[in-house]
């Protein structure tokens, strides 16, 4: 979830925390005894009110949600409803929960026809991609052929994560002479490695001890964990896989999953050895035991297009990177600006 750009977010999440907060007390036996509230068809309208279009319209204005987004927040607001209300007062309004379900549905079908759409023009992807790394390439292609959908970008980069995650263990990392490693003298691998090793021994004891007390939440977890253990298995890979490469005029950088970016070198404005890079730069740091810091700071001339986890876009106009070999980094960095400004 990323906040809009607006100058008190955090309030517009206060106030919707305390329409969903408010409305699930409401319907607590405890609480009406407390209050002394007595449940009426009014107050039944008014929670409908609060569910499906105040949350939503809070939520739409906080987040940077789409029109599909927030009318899937109002089917749940119905669904909410549903779940909170008793049965005996609700269901005058089941033609609500209908309807939102039935329209939900079409979406998803949309959706759903959509993304048998990319799958059928996978050759064509494929062609696009033009034996750039997958990482970098695969998304523009996806979004190219399916006119920028957030449902299909997302399954895109679920489907990144699997393949970097169990179809790439064959590949090597790319031995150019452009190619500048960040991880060959960080713990990095060593880290991800060890949180995996975590995550599968807290699964085998919790899932374990939570059976007993509760099937749901157990395969919850169950499911989460394995998803992150995915996670970092793709991660480790990707660190291994895409190093920097300065190549063609371009530098292609990627931090994992959670960050890849293409920059023409004529865009570069500035490049800074030594700088600190502000809030807004877009870093290439991995982690280690120890907080790293950057080594060189590039400002660009214009905004360039960030790819962010589950496919989302960001517009950066500073980089800051660690490397193995900040020395040859910066040979690499001088002669592709000197060819440029010739």
């Amino acid at each position: 979830m990323v906040y809009r750009q607006l100058r008190y977010p955090y309030w517009l999440v206060a106030f919707l925390a305390l329409v969903l907060a408010s409305n699930t007390l409401l319907y607590q036996p405890a609480v009406q005894e407390l209050l002394s509230i007595q449940i009426e068809n009014g107050v039944v309208i008014g929670s409908l009110i609060d569910l499906v279009i105040i949350a939503p319209v809070l939520a739409y204005f906080a987040f940077k949600l789409s029109a599909k987004q927030t009318i899937g927040l109002m089917f749940l607001g119905v669904v909410m409803a549903r779940l909170l209300v008793p049965e005996e007062f609700f269901a005058p309004y089941k033609s609500i929960l209908y309807a939102g379900a039935a329209a939900e549905g079409l979406l998803l079908a949309a959706e759903l026809g959509l993304l048998f759409y990319v799958l059928w023009k996978i050759p064509a992807i494929r062609k696009e991609m033009n034996g750039t790394a997958a990482i970098y390439s695969l998304l523009p292609a996806v979004e190219k052929a399916a006119s920028g959908n957030k449902l299909v970008a997302l399954a895109a980069s679920e489907f990144l994560m699997f393949y970097y995650a169990f179809f790439t263990w064959r590949k090597k990392a790319p031995s150019h002479q452009g190619v500048v490693t960040m991880h060959v003298k960080t713990s990095a691998v060593a880290m991800n490695l060890m949180l995996i090793h975590a995550i599968v021994i807290e699964t085998i004891g919790l899932h374990w001890w939570l059976h007993e007390k509760s099937i749901v939440i157990s395969i919850v977890l169950l499911v989460l964990n394995v998803y992150s253990v995915i996670f970092f298995l793709a991660e480790t890979q990707l660190i291994r896989l895409a190093p920097i490469e300065i190549k063609e005029g371009k530098l292609y950088a990627a931090h994992g999953l959670t960050k890849r970016i293409i920059v023409p070198l004529e865009k570069v404005k500035e490049v800074k050895w030594g700088a600190r890079p502000n809030k807004q730069a877009l870093e290439f740091i991995l982690k280690d035991f120890e907080t790293p810091e950057a080594q060189v700071v590039i400002t660009l001339c214009e905004p360039v297009t960030a790819r962010l986890f589950m496919g989302r876009k960001k517009e950066v106009e500073e980089l800051a990177f660690r490397v193995d070999e900040p020395e040859k980094l910066k040979q690499l960095i001088e002669a592709e600006l000197s060819i440029h400004n010739q």
